[in-house]
C-alpha cells in the first residue's frame, strides 16, 4: 500500500460485517495508521461516549459500507453526529449495497474496496489524503450528542426487574418489546436482547397464564426454533380467556349403548336393569363430585361460541393465505385507555370494540379477534401489512339497543369525516390516519380513513344485525369492500342462530 501520512481515522461499522470490515482495518493499521474502531467497549452510556469522543477526535470517518450498515441505527447516528461536527465522510463499500440513493451518503463518492486489490487499495489511499487535507477544526457550538442507541433496552431491562408488574403493566412491555423486535430484528445482538426480555417477562412469577402464551406466541412467530417444547407453554394464534366448551354428561335415562333410554330386555344380557341401576349410581355419584367441584373451583357455566368470521374466510376474503388470528378476546370488549390519539373524540371511530364506546349500553356479551401475517405488531398501518380487526356485541333479545348504537354512532363518525388524527401506541410509535366520509345510515355505515401520504387504508363497516352489532375493520395496500364482504359472512352467522 502506497505511503500514507499519518492520521486519525474512525471506522463505522454494522457488527455483522465485522469478518469484512476485519481486512479493510488490517490493512490501514499496516501503513502505519492510527485506526480506531469500538472492538473493545462493552455497552451503556461509557461505551457511547467513548465513540462520541473517538468522532470529534478524528480526521477522517470511514463508513464501511454495506445493507447492514445502511440498516444500522448506531452506524446512522455515528454518521450524522460526523457530518454536523464537519467531519470528512469516506463511504468504503465492503458487502453488498442494494442503493444509496435514498440514503445519507446518496452525493457522496463511494470507493468499492470489495476485491481488496492493488486498484482498490490506490483508491483507497487517495481518498484518504485528499479527505485529510480537508479536516477543518470542530464548530466552535458543538452540535447536540446523538442519545444511547437502543437505550431503551436498558429501560425495559430495569423495568423488568421490578417487584411486581399489574397485567395492564406486563401488556404494555409485551407490546413495547413485540414492536422492537420487528423494528430491530435485522440486528442480531439487538434481537438477541429482545428475546431475552421477552423470556424474562414470561418467567416471571407474577406474570399471567394469558400474558404467558402471548409472549410464547411472538417468540414463535419470529424464531421456529421456539417451540412448546422449548418454551414450555403452548403456543396458540388466538390468545386471552375463552369459553369453555365441554361435551354435556350423558343423561341418566339415556343409558343404553345406542343412545336411546330403553332397557334391553334380551334374556341374553343378564344384569341389563342392574347395569342401569348402578349407572344411575354412578350418575348420583358424579353429580355430587361435580357440585363439591363447583363448590371448590367455581368452573364457568358452558358459554357458546361467538359468531365471527372463520380465518379460511378472512384469507379468502383478503386474498393472503398466511393471514391467521393472532390476537383475540372472546369475553370482552378492548381496553381503550392504551391508545393516545390527538383528536380524543375520534380514537373510538378509528378502532372497534372498544369498551369506552359501549359504556352504559348494557351490553350482554363482547368478542372480537385479529388477523394479520405471524410475527407483525397486531395494529393497523405496519409495512403495509393486511390487517382485519372483527368484533361482536350483544344486547338483550328484542331491546333495540344494537340499532340504537349505531344510529348514535352515525353523529360520532360524522364529525370525524375530514380530520387528520395521530395515534400514539405506549412503544411510542405514532400513525397519522385522515378519515373519510361516512357512507350509509342506520343500522349500517362504513367509512374509510388513509394512513398519511401511503396507499395503506382501512375500511370499516358497522352494522346492526337483530340485537347484535357487527363490527369489521379491514386494513391492506389496496383496500375496497373487504371489511363489507367480511361483515356480511359474519351477518350471515348471526342470521342462522343468535350471535353467542
Amino acid at each position: 500500500m502506497p505511503a500514507l501520512e499519518r492520521i486519525m481515522l474512525f471506522v463505522s461499522y454494522a457488527s455483522q460485517d465485522r469478518a469484512l470490515v476485519d481486512p479493510l482495518v488490517s490493512v490501514l493499521r499496516s501503513a502505519d495508521q492510527h485506526v480506531w474502531l469500538d472492538e473493545e467497549l462493552g455497552g451503556g452510556e461509557a461505551w457511547w461516549q467513548t465513540i462520541l469522543d473517538r468522532i470529534r477526535c478524528c480526521s477522517v470517518f470511514v463508513v464501511a459500507l454495506s445493507n447492514n450498515s445502511l440498516r444500522s441505527k448506531p452506524c446512522q447516528a455515528e454518521l450524522a453526529y460526523a457530518r454536523a461536527l464537519q467531519r470528512p465522510v469516506l463511504p468504503v463499500q465492503i458487502g453488498p449495497v442494494d442503493s444509496v440513493r435514498v440514503t445519507p451518503l446518496a452525493a457522496t463518492q463511494v470507493i468499492d474496496y470489495r476485491m481488496r486489490d492493488a486498484a482498490a487499495h490506490a483508491r483507497l489511499v487517495a481518498a484518504l489524503q485528499s479527505l485529510s487535507r480537508r479536516a477543518v477544526p470542530l464548530p466552535a457550538q458543538l452540535p447536540e450528542e446523538p442519545m444511547v442507541p437502543f437505550a431503551y433496552l436498558m429501560r425495559l431491562s430495569s423495568e423488568l426487574s421490578g417487584p411486581e408488574l399489574s397485567y395492564h403493566k406486563q401488556g404494555e412491555l409485551l407490546l413495547e418489546l413485540r414492536s422492537r423486535l420487528d423494528e430491530d430484528c435485522h440486528d442480531p445482538t439487538v434481537r438477541n436482547d429482545i428475546v431475552q426480555l421477552l423470556c424474562r417477562l414470561r418467567d416471571r412469577p407474577d406474570v399471567t397464564v394469558r400474558t404467558r402464551a402471548d409472549v410464547d406466541a411472538v417468540l414463535a412467530a419470529n424464531d421456529p426454533s421456539f417451540t412448546a417444547a422449548t418454551v414450555g407453554m403452548p403456543v396458540a394464534a388466538v390468545t386471552g380467556p375463552r369459553p369453555v366448551i365441554t361435551r354435556p354428561a350423558p343423561d341418566v335415562a339415556r343409558a343404553g349403548t345406542d343412545g336411546s333410554d330403553r332397557v334391553d330386555a334380551d334374556p341374553r344380557h343378564r344384569g341389563g336393569p342392574v347395569k342401569k341401576l348402578l349407572l344411575a349410581g354412578a350418575a348420583v355419584a358424579v353429580a355430587v363430585a361435580g357440585a363439591l367441584a363447583f363448590g371448590l373451583t367455581r368452573t364457568p357455566p358452558e358459554l357458546p361460541t361467538p359468531n365471527l368470521a372463520a380465518d379460511d374466510d378472512v384469507q379468502a376474503v383478503m386474498a393472503t393465505p398466511a393471514m391467521e388470528t393472532v390476537q383475540a378476546d372472546l369475553e370482552a370488549l378492548k381496553p381503550a385507555g392504551s391508545i393516545a390519539a390527538s383528536e380524543p373524540e375520534c380514537l373510538g371511530v378509528l378502532y372497534p370494540g372498544l369498551d369506552s364506546d359501549y359504556r352504559d349500553t348494557q351490553v350482554q356479551r363482547a368478542a372480537w379477534k385479529v388477523l394479520e401475517e405471524p410475527g407483525g405488531l397486531q395494529r393497523a398501518g405496519v409495512n403495509g401489512r393486511p390487517f382485519v380487526d372483527q368484533d361482536i356485541v350483544a344486547f338483550a333479545p328484542n331491546s333495540g339497543r344494537a340499532a340504537a348504537f349505531v344510529e348514535q354512532s352515525v353523529a360520532r363518525w360524522q364529525a370525524c369525516a375530514g380530520k387528520t388524527v395521530t395515534v400514539t401506541y405506549p412503544d411510542h410509535n405514532t400513525y397519522t390516519w385522515t378519515i373519510g366520509d361516512t357512507v350509509g345510515g342506520a343500522p349500517r355505515i362504513s367509512q374509510t380513513y388513509t394512513l398519511g401520504s401511503e396507499a395503506y387504508s382501512c375500511q370499516r363497516v358497522l352494522n346492526a344485525v337483530a340485537d347484535t352489532v357487527i363490527d369489521v375493520k379491514a386494513c391492506g395496500a389496496h383496500i375496497t369492500d373487504e371489511a363489507d364482504a367480511l361483515n356480511d359472512v359474519i351477518a350471515a352467522l348471526v342470521t342462522r342462530a343468535p350471535a353467542f
